[in-house]
């Protein structure tokens, strides 16, 4: 059966990126992999209810993606190591000291949230009240979401409002950095008024309707929930004991359970579907998707072509820079619509792999699979590198791989890659943590000087 030897073959690789990478979860390609078996595995286990039986033309393009993959990163890894290293002689891992911020800071970051979330909740029921709106926050986040998606209607908060959201979603990783940086590495003093912060704006995540920004997020703790596990272990290989695993299970058993009920919340319907059903139309039924595509067997069938080169690609991206591309606004009930089998429902998501083939065919996927690669590589190799070697601030690159972790992670669900990393708000979301760690080292400088001033006046 082809779907089991995809399987068995995937997780062949992710035991031989385990063994290469000396149990490093964090890395790109072991992020991309254990995707791609989740969402097999879980397509399994709906076997007879999909007949998840897929083409061999689906297992060949995500094996070979998965080996591309993972020969593109190591051969980054190789190449940043042979630059930044060469033949000198290694280098002592720095140490890592604490950040100090003021109590000021705290407070002002947490009233910026809070007051950003009451201006932001006030306009998204503004902006829905036209579309059947009632002036309930829960109703308005869920029709919010629903113009967004199901309709050519262009919909969608602005102007100041816009830039609070934007701004409480960026400082959300500069908080999380400190938070999980002080908790995990044992000889820092533990910051819990930046944990504090960290769980302030998780509310922000939901307020546009989608679940995808504090998914994210929560990638993004794993992330660097790991990479500081590996620093507090001097960079040595990550041994995962059983308390740890076990936290892990309960943690993400947690996530998947309270998936659907957040739909409540968020004023989104829910419908009879049992919590596991409900979560493989987000899990397994991407595969099942792709197979459809790849085998020409749609159902209802895909009525559209690509009229510009990366169409459905780089849709996002041009729809995020009007003002380079003109105003658009993305219907993507023409490229993605919803799927169909045996009467179940299998949503409307069919991998990264689906926008690549549509624009660019097989060939082109595989380019595209190997650029996203390096530039994920690459970006990781700077995260573990400013860790090592940097000074005590904030590195840029783990901002950013805050971001890239997942959308590696969750490639075996859409186009994530491009339509997360190629966008205004990314771009917008750089300058935002540029400018918080310029006034980060600035705040600590100052703390510092103002510290050893009052110790050399009592000497």
């Amino acid at each position: 059966m082809i779907s089991v030897a995809l399987l068995f073959t995937l997780l062949f690789l992710l035991v031989l990126l385990l063994l290469m990478y000396r149990g490093d979860f964090a890395e790109p390609s072991v992020l991309f992999v254990l995707g791609f078996i989740l969402s097999t595995f879980n397509g399994l286990t709906n076997y007879q209810a999909w007949n998840f039986n897929l083409s061999l033309q689906t297992y060949v393009v995500v094996v070979i993606g998965a080996l591309l993959f993972l020969v593109t990163s190591y051969a980054v890894k190789s190449s940043f190591h042979a630059v930044m290293f060469g033949r000198k002689r290694p280098r002592e891992y720095k140490k890592p000291c604490n950040i100090t911020l003021p109590l000021w800071v705290y407070i002002a970051g947490l009233l910026f949230t809070c007051l950003s979330l009451l201006i932001v909740s006030r306009h998204v029921i503004a902006v829905t009240l036209p579309y059947g709106g009632n002036g309930s926050l829960s109703q308005a986040i869920g029709l919010y979401d629903k113009v967004n998606k199901f309709s050519t209607k262009s919909v969608g908060i602005s102007g100041l409002a816009s830039l609070m959201c934007l701004s409480v979603n960026a400082m959300a990783y500069v908080w999380l950095f400190l938070a999980m940086r002080s908790f995990v590495i044992q000889t820092l003093k533990k910051d819990y008024l930046a944990l504090v912060n960290v769980l302030a704006t998780v509310p922000m995540t939901l307020m546009l309707g989608g679940r995808n920004t504090l998914i994210q997020l929560g990638v993004a703790i794993f992330t660097y929930w790991l990479l500081f596990r590996r620093q507090n272990n001097n960079w040595k290989s990550t041994r995962l004991r059983f308390r740890t695993v076990a936290w892990c299970i309960v943690s993400i058993a947690i996530s998947l359970i309270s998936f659907k009920p957040l739909l409540s919340l968020m004023g989104r319907k829910t419908d009879a579907t049992s919590t596991y059903e409900y979560l493989s139309i987000y899990i397994g039924a991407s595969l099942k998707n792709l197979d459809a595509f790849l085998t020409n067997s749609m159902n209802p069938a895909l009525a559209v072509g690509p009229t510009q080169w990366g169409d459905m690609t780089l849709a996002s991206t041009r729809a995020s820079f009007p003002q380079l591309f003109g105003k658009t606004t993305i219907d993507w009930m023409r490229w993605q619509p919803f799927q169909r089998y045996n009467g179940e429902e299998l949503g409307n998501v069919f991998t990264t792999y689906y926008a690549f083939i549509f624009d660019w065919g097989f060939i082109g996927a595989m380019v595209a699979i190997v650029l996203i690669a390096a530039l994920s590589q690459l970006c990781y190799e700077n995260v573990v590198y400013a860790l090592q070697y940097g000074t005590s601030g904030v590195p840029l690159s783990m901002m950013l791989y805050g971001a890239i972790g997942y959308c590696c992670a969750f490639s075996f669900f859409s186009n994530r890659w491009f339509s997360t990393m190629f966008n205004q708000i990314m771009l917008k979301d750089i300058v935002i943590w540029i400018a918080l760690i310029v006034f980060i080292k600035k705040v600590c400088n100052q703390n510092f000087g103002t510290k050893k001033a009052k110790r050399l006046g009592r000497e």
